[in-house]
């Protein structure tokens, strides 16, 4: 039983790749559309997107060892490491972002950060009515 339902949790997961791939491209489309850009192609956008999130993963893949093991080394508990992490990812993930719709888009970098906070600041817009419906149904369900 075990393993069927592992099966298909993978399974779950790998077709739903290309549904956050067309979420995240739309967003961005959107957002440069909302920033006076002119709307990039699909093929575009999606290339734009996975390229920033494999530099975003990377860089702060790299960026997460070297604050887990500098707080270790000094005493820091784990979870307070974390919230380190969380938010200087913030700044990265700007920065990243920006400067690859500035070079791949070919915008100045201002509008990279246009881009950027219009694109969080649409995320937040999805994010926050859905936590607040599954915070309301278990708040009613307990």
């Amino acid at each position: 039983m075990i393993p069927v339902m592992l099966f298909a949790c993978c399974i779950f997961a790998v077709l739903l790749v290309p549904v956050l791939l067309f979420l995240f491209t739309a967003v961005f489309r959107h957002a440069c559309v909302l920033c006076g850009l002119p709307k990039p192609s699909v093929s575009t956008a999606s290339g734009v997107m996975m390229l920033i999130w494999v530099s975003k993963t990377l860089s702060e893949a790299v960026m997460n060892v070297i604050v887990q093991e500098s707080c270790r080394s000094v005493g820091v508990p784990r979870w307070e490491a974390d919230i380190i992490v969380i938010f200087l990812l913030i700044p990265i993930d700007l920065l990243i972002s920006a400067s690859l719709h500035t070079g791949l888009m070919n915008i100045r970098f201002g509008k990279g950060v246009e881009v950027w906070f219009v694109m969080q600041l649409i995320y937040l817009t999805i994010l926050i009515p859905v936590g607040l419906v599954f915070g309301t149904l278990y708040i009613f369900a307990n």
